[in-house]
């Protein structure tokens, strides 16, 4: 399976989340929990890629720059 392709790390994780809406929404219908460990996993990547976004940009919180 070939997946899009992204130019921009914040597409990244908009369509992550879009995902993971989709999840919550079928869990509540089914109560399945291999879809909840679908959205645990796919939460996870969102952090994953969000640390990605910070170490790229970089933020000055507070005059701790991370």
């Amino acid at each position: 399976m070939i997946g899009p392709e992204y130019s921009d790390v914040t597409q990244v994780i908009l369509d992550l989340w879009d995902y993971c809406m989709e999840l919550e929404d079928e869990w509540h219908e089914t109560g399945d929990q291999g879809v909840l460990l679908k959205f645990a996993m796919a939460i996870m990547t969102i952090q994953y890629w969000e640390d990605v976004l910070l170490n790229m940009e970089g933020y000055d919180v507070f005059n701790f720059y991370f």
